[in-house]
């Protein structure tokens, strides 16, 4: 269908375009033999069809770009992201601001935990910034309601399958783009005041601008002489005035295209998102004129000289700026969640692109039953070349053994990472996905940091209070801790460490706790079971790991057979091994 209106278009632009030189040359002809009234007339014609041609091509290339946004799916147009604004509209609004219901939060460390930045960007193809930002304030927010998270894959099935309204959608969302210079939310919270008497004034001098141009058509070229003075002057006020607007201009101009293309969006026919589109077309209706107000506060091109000439003599910029600003804070609540739902529309492109771009995914299964979870073949979602493991966890947690790099901390990233898609974007990279809702939070990546004073063991403290201090009755914390107060001595690591660990599963949560002190993982067998990961080092291929996750406890260690292998003086590794046995007697 698409193929035939394509070509449809292109031909009538071609037709009109003939016609419009066949206007021109027919109407000269009959003026120069005539009247003038011909030429007149042959000018009405002729806007009118350059009007009708410019639609037609409109369509055409509209028609064109959603055959070339098909041939690439799953992919889209070459995108850069801006990992720096990505968590703007999370962390400017959130999700407490957009009213959202049934979410929890991932805080700042597990997010980092978990590489979402990394997860984020092997999801993204959005191709606006609203897109970009909602996809990541989504992996931010896991949903805690089946239902909702149902209705959002009803969408994502909907847009994998259907072609024609995906790449409409695509080309409107496109149109938006991406704001590299400025900040639209700076605008969306101005705390700018525009007094009524500037705003008259301004008023009053656009009025006598726009006179003393019609003039002209009365007393002809004399009324130059009073507005070349004139033109002098406004120019030193428009000059004036936009290099105090400047910041803000830029933001304007994106904002009179988010509104524009919301109006697109707002129009299209689609089911599957009628909720989105009804709430847009409601919230438009108190700011749809903000676009043809920012035509003319926005920077043009070089091109539009005369544009700005027009702009400059009736003041047209600042006085639509004045207006602009007392809309904008008159229905910033509307214009954020405009925002936020234009980008939820380029988000799930993405997600449903991702799906596609997957060898293989199944939807989770969400139960009713307390801090349950089973994993079969669960792969990480940056490694999905990786060894699959498998797991299934009833109200008790794991305690994880086993050798440096054997596989421990991308094991419970797994986890993680498949807890998080799950109840964000409904995809489990795994072969089954069974379990309860879940709040994560993890402790695995934790640094000094020098400039506060803050050591190891102090962040490893304050990160795991944070966890205990998060833990809810009402829904269950998935716990994830690599090696608990590895900062300081043994003794009081193991003790404190079989308390914490006590305390968590006391409480409505589950914990897989990373350590290489085999006493605990020995001691908390009531309420965790206990697996580890191997290797195995020799002399010609070093350390071989086969990533796959066993039940018991390693009692075999890597670190020495690593020395030795990487060529450490035999005397040192001899010594360090009598000590062992000297110690084991």
């Amino acid at each position: 269908m698409n193929k035939h209106n394509k070509l449809f278009y292109k031909l009538l632009t071609y037709l009109i375009s003939l016609l419009c030189a066949f206007d021109i040359y027919i109407s000269y002809k009959l003026y120069t033999l005539y009247s003038a009234i011909f030429l007149q007339v042959g000018i009405v014609i002729l806007v009118a069809l350059i009007i009708i041609a410019f639609k037609s091509y409109s369509k055409f290339k509209l028609f064109s770009d959603m055959d070339y946004l098909k041939s690439r799916w799953p992919y889209t147009y070459d995108n850069t992201v801006d990992l720096n604004k990505v968590d703007k509209l999370y962390k400017e609004y959130g999700p407490e601001f957009l009213k959202e219901k049934n979410f929890s939060n991932i805080d700042d460390q597990t997010a980092s935990d978990l590489n979402i930045d990394d997860i984020f960007d092997s999801i993204n193809i959005c191709t606006s910034s609203p897109g970009e930002q909602m996809l990541y304030y989504i992996l931010r927010t896991p949903k805690l309601n089946k239902e909702e998270l149902i209705s959002r894959n009803n969408i994502l099935e909907f847009l994998s399958s259907n072609n024609d309204i995906r790449s409409e959608l695509q080309v409107i969302v496109t149109g938006i783009g991406k704001q590299y210079k400025g900040d639209i939310f700076n605008l969306f919270n101005t705390k700018k005041v525009v007094s009524k008497s500037a705003k008259l004034t301004f008023n009053i001098l656009g009025s006598i601008g726009l006179i003393s141009l019609v003039s002209i058509v009365f007393i002809g070229i004399k009324g130059l002489l009073f507005i070349l003075p004139l033109f002098l002057v406004y120019q030193f006020i428009h000059n004036k005035s936009s290099t105090e607007i400047e910041d803000e201009v830029t933001s304007i101009g994106y904002l009179g295209t988010l509104i524009s293309s919301a109006k697109k969006l707002s129009k299209i026919k689609c089911e599957e998102l009628s909720d989105e589109l009804s709430e847009l077309k409601t919230l438009l209706e108190p700011v749809k004129n903000i676009d043809k107000k920012t035509f003319f506060v926005a920077d043009n091109d070089a091109a539009d000289a005369v544009l700005e000439y027009i702009k400059i003599i009736l003041l047209a910029k600042i006085r639509c700026y004045y207006s602009l600003v007392d809309t904008i804070k008159d229905n910033r609540e509307a214009l954020i969640k405009i925002y936020s739902l234009v980008g939820k529309i380029d988000a799930y492109i993405s997600i449903a692109s991702y799906r596609e771009r997957l060898d293989d995914y199944t939807y989770p299964n969400f139960i009713d039953r307390d801090k349950y979870l089973k994993l079969n073949d669960a792969l990480h979602p940056l490694i999905l070349d990786g060894v699959p493991n498998s797991i299934e966890l009833n109200k008790r947690g794991i305690v994880l053994t086993g050798s440096n790099m054997s596989g421990k901390s991308t094991f419970m990233r797994t986890i993680g990472t498949n807890i998080l898609l799950s109840q964000t974007i409904y995809t489990s990279l795994c072969s089954e996905y069974t379990g309860s809702f879940f709040r994560i939070l993890s402790s695995l990546s934790i640094a000094d940091d020098v400039t506060q004073g803050k050591s190891y063991y102090l962040g490893e403290c304050n990160s795991l209070l944070r966890i205990l201090n998060s833990i809810e009755e009402e829904i269950p914390s998935f716990c994830i801790i690599d090696e608990i107060f590895k900062g300081t001595n043994p003794l009081e690591r193991i003790a404190s460490s079989k308390e914490i660990l006590r305390y968590i599963m006391d409480r409505n949560a589950l914990a897989i706790v990373a350590t290489h002190d085999l006493e605990l993982a020995e001691t908390c067998n009531n309420n965790y079971l206990c697996y580890y990961f191997c290797e195995d080092v020799d002399k010609t291929q070093g350390l071989t790991f086969d990533f796959k996750l066993k039940e018991g406890i390693c009692h075999s260690g890597n670190a020495l057979k690593l020395l030795d292998f990487l060529g450490y003086p035999k005397e040192i590794i001899d010594n360090a091994l009598n000590s062992i046995h000297i110690g084991n007697k």
